[in-house]
């Protein structure tokens, strides 16, 4: 197995209240990784970074990236979020060497070991999880087959990275790309880092599709999982225990509502799902929600409102709550 595993993930500060929850859940079950989280942001003394001990925190802007600046002035908050995760990826195997690297989004929660996802890559360099598996009901409801086309047929909130030539040559190839193609323009066939994952499997070697169901469990893949608790355990499909559940578009200013990209679900039809989200909900609170939601992150750009057919669609979808955006 591998001897030195590190987790990093990246966010600006506004997220720090859910990273440390990521962060604390994976580490339960996961005890012997090193987690280093790259704050694209400035801490400028509004919090300690003893908080976050024993993890490691560093900021992105003073990492020697020669072209932050010009990204940090082009892309959103989101936007370059998204790109640093190649740079900081090359950065974390050059400066500290890992056998194993994994990323997860910060707006996710771990329910087990990685044991299952360290043995597929015993025989890959590069680990990551598709959308779906399974089609779509044809009906009108979001998100469709359509949508995981758009923005991407994987999901970059979770990849594993060993230390080849191979994983080198993909860091690489993403972050030329990155640099200047990161971008929310769906029209133009950019959305950020995650759509470039779609020519990975094709462009390198030694790149391993995960299937576990219980990975990356999200409203995006539910009409082919369900969690369940059983013997005090979660489990996906009654038969594969949870490893970690996606929390994307949640807001805890709409706790009944499942996620703002999607209208396929109702939450009070998922109660063991609701109950989750709940607990979540607390833990982000207790590890300052409050606090740092409100931190304005210092590379903020006003973010580009949609235009031509997708403002027309997000116009005609509001009064379900719901907006048509990423996956």
């Amino acid at each position: 197995m591998f001897v030195k595993k590190i987790l990093y993930t990246v966010c600006s500060a506004n997220h720090l209240a859910h990273c440390k929850t990521m962060a604390d859940s994976f580490v339960k079950f996961n005890p012997e990784y090193q987690v280093i989280i790259a704050l694209t942001d400035e801490i400028n003394n509004r919090f300690s970074v003893s908080e976050f001990e024993p993890y490691t925190l560093m900021e992105s802007g003073k990492l020697g990236f020669p072209n932050f600046n010009l990204m940090a002035q082009q892309y959103t908050v989101i936007e370059l979020n998204c790109a640093m995760k190649a740079f900081v990826a090359q950065y974390i195997f050059s400066k500290f060497e890992p056998d194993l690297l994994v990323y997860l989004d910060a707006d996710i929660w771990v329910f087990n070991s990685f044991n299952s996802v360290e043995t597929a890559m015993l025989q890959n360099d590069l680990l990551i999880t598709p959308h779906i598996t399974n089609p779509y009901p044809f009906d009108h409801l979001l998100p469709r087959e359509r949508d995981t086309l758009r923005s991407g047929l994987y999901n970059a909130g979770f990849m594993a990275m060993k230390p080849t030539q191979n994983v080198n040559a993909f860091i690489h190839w993403w972050m030329e790309h990155l640099k200047n193609e990161c971008y929310y323009n769906f029209a133009e066939g950019m959305g950020v880092d995650q759509l470039w994952l779609n020519l990975a499997t094709l462009l390198f070697s030694n790149v391993d599709i995960f299937n576990n169901p219980g990975a990356n469990v999200a409203y995006w893949n539910l009409h082919e999982r369900s969690i369940d608790l059983i013997d005090d355990s979660y489990v996906v499909n009654q038969t594969e225990p949870l490893l970690f559940l996606h929390i994307s578009g949640y807001s805890f200013d709409h706790p009944t509502i499942l996620s703002r990209h999607q209208n396929r679900f109702e939450l009070i039809n998922l109660p063991v799902l609701q109950s989750l989200l709940k607990n979540y909900q607390n833990e982000v609170i207790m590890n300052g929600y409050e606090k740092y939601i409100l931190m304005d992150c210092v590379y903020a750009k006003k973010k580009k409102k949609s235009q031509g057919i997708m403002k027309f669609v997000n116009q005609l979808i509001q009064p379900l709550g719901i907006k048509v955006s990423d996956i």
